[in-house]
């Protein structure tokens, strides 16, 4: 057993014989499932049952596989009256499966569970969601999330959000980074012709150099700064480039103000739209330089650390946890750099810093995709996101 399993150097896993149980929300709904998959088997190493309770029966058959427990609960429910029956169902799961520790991973999850564990004198670990920046709660559901006897934030960036909407977690709130599975964001692992296949759906030429904005296409996501920076970078002399924005839109009037930009640009012919990536490692191994011109915290999801695990050129703006995945001046070194930061919302700067990335050498690139490659392994590998979790819950027990 590895020692991520090993909490506080005791030699012995305390969490052995233990029964741990997580609620998660369903996928479409913001749960993240392969990160409780993930945990479910590091507890099942660790010598404990692991219980999951959520509303997929996919993702039944997968904790199965994991040696697992699936347990069916209606946790997407979140009207007042749903929540309060959930809370009285899940004091008689507790019961029934003699359940030592809850983690919930929602909101909704973190209501009930708090209930349902306080009756039982129970310890809960519950998760801190998103990373935007929120305002003070006003109900219970929305301090819910806070009132676990550890929180968990995803990043330092959360922790602080966390504090700042609930002082009174001061001491409690514990950062568990994702966690991503590394050998499938290995560029080795990525065939030519999978990359190849993806440049085909895009349209692009083999000479073409291009720029790839993957995310959902929201104003918040930034793509409207894509256009501008393509058209300035245009005018720096640039060619040979393609700029992807890749997404599912929210709303179609989106796309056509997209589109009306690009021809009011003069690049309309530079910028490309497509779907959303379904092969997410090929994407981001086929664009040059990927850019996240996120405008708010909200919008830094996890691409920034999937494009960097898998040595992508990677340009964010610095709002959220940016600065926590991607290491760049002022706060290191130019020779430490492992991307760029650029202020949000500035389209000069975005077109200043895609250019920077698209003129280096190829010791230079080759440089930056492996301290890019190395600082992921250090902070977001699997194995590290499971082993701080159960260090989590020993610590949860222990209280």
């Amino acid at each position: 057993m590895s020692d991520a399993l090993l909490p506080f150097g005791r030699g012995a896993a305390p969490l052995a014989g233990r029964t741990i149980l997580q609620i998660v929300p369903p996928g479409e709904a913001g749960g993240d499932e392969g990160a409780t998959l993930a945990v479910a088997a590091a507890l099942v190493e660790a010598g404990a049952r692991a219980l999951v309770a959520s509303e997929s029966r996919e993702f039944a058959a997968e904790l199965q596989a994991a040696g697992g427990l699936h347990v069916p609960f209606p946790t997407g429910a979140k009207s007042p009256l749903a929540l309060t029956l959930n809370a009285r169902r899940l004091v008689k799961v507790l019961q029934a499966e003699q359940v030592d520790l809850v983690h919930a991973r929602s909101r909704g999850a973190a209501w009930i569970a708090v209930r349902a564990c306080r009756s039982l004198k129970r310890p809960v670990v519950t998760t801190f969601v998103g990373e935007g920046k929120g305002s003070s709660p006003r109900t219970s559901f929305e301090r819910a999330a806070a009132e676990g006897d550890l929180v968990v934030a995803a990043s330092q960036y959360a922790a602080e959000r966390a504090l700042a909407l609930f002082p009174a977690a001061e001491g409690r709130v514990r950062i568990v980074r994702p966690g991503l599975d590394l050998t499938k964001l290995a560029p080795e692992a990525v065939s030519r012709e999978r990359v190849a296949a993806v440049r085909e759906r895009w349209g692009v030429a083999p000479h073409e150099r291009v720029v790839l904005a993957p995310a959902r296409l929201i104003s918040a996501r930034g793509q409207r700064l894509v256009v501008e920076a393509a058209a300035k970078v245009n005018a720096l002399g640039l060619d040979d480039l393609r700029f992807v924005i890749a997404g599912e839109p929210i709303r179609q009037s989106y796309l056509r103000e997209l589109d009306a930009l690009a021809n009011e640009q003069g690049v309309k012919a530079l910028v490309t739209r497509a779907g959303a990536l379904a092969d997410r490692p090929a994407a981001l191994l086929a664009a040059a330089v990927v850019v996240i011109p996120a405008l708010d915290a909200e919008g830094v999801t996890r691409t920034p650390i999937e494009a960097s695990a898998i040595g992508a050129l990677t340009i964010a703006s610095h709002v959220g946890s940016a600065r926590e995945t991607i290491a760049a001046p002022p706060y290191v070194t130019a020779d430490e750099r492992s991307g760029w930061l650029v202020p949000s919302g500035e389209a000069d700067a975005l077109a200043e810093a895609i250019k920077a990335a698209l003129g280096l050498g190829a010791s230079a690139r080759q440089a930056i995709r492996l301290r890019a490659r190395a600082r992921v392994a250090e902070t977001h590998a699997l194995a590290r996101m499971t082993g701080d979790t159960l260090r989590v819950y020993a610590e949860a027990l222990g209280r």
